[in-house]
């Protein structure tokens, strides 16, 4: 069991360019080119977290992971983006990652909601569908128009001397 434990650790450290991954689950399992966590899954890669009920990681003749599949009550989060559904799936080869039920992704303070979200990643595309697309965009301050208002703003050095002339 622990040389099975060292090949999964060494599968998933090559699975995200060497980055060490911590697992985490009730059980383990190894069946043909399936290794399964099921019950309570946590997965983190540095800031990186992946939680759900199950998640399958499918893998190619090498060994190596082709497509992780997260199921049930699935959270991703890294430092900039959360995503919640109840089925994940990311296909590593085709860099394509699908979310479906309830999925929602927030960046920053923006909400992407709909039945189900597809992002490709390498085309740099993002299609959202279902009964209801619900998207809520929060337009943050650009730095001219703060430095504008500033500028009109008066400043301890802005202000004339007594006995300057104003014109």
């Amino acid at each position: 069991m622990r040389l099975s434990l060292l090949i999964l650790i060494l599968l998933l450290t090559s699975l995200l360019k060497a980055q060490p991954i911590t697992g985490e689950a009730k059980k383990l399992e190894f069946k043909g080119d399936r290794i399964i966590y099921s019950g309570n899954v946590k997965l983190t890669r540095g800031e990186s977290v992946l939680k759900a009920d199950k998640v399958v990681i499918i893998l190619d003749k090498t060994g190596k992971p082709l497509k992780i599949v997260a199921t049930g009550r699935v959270f991703y989060r890294e430092p900039s983006r959360k995503a919640t559904a109840q089925y994940a799936e990311y296909d590593l080869r085709k860099e394509i990652i699908i979310l479906r039920g309830k999925a929602r992704v927030e960046e920053e303070k923006n909400i992407l909601e709909a039945d189900q979200i597809l992002y490709d990643r390498k085309n740099q595309t993002l299609e959202a569908k279902g009964d209801k697309v619900r998207t809520i965009y929060i337009e943050e301050e650009k730095d001219e128009e703060v430095r504008h208002n500033e500028g009109n703003s008066p400043q301890k050095g802005n202000i004339p001397e007594k006995g300057e002339n104003n014109s």
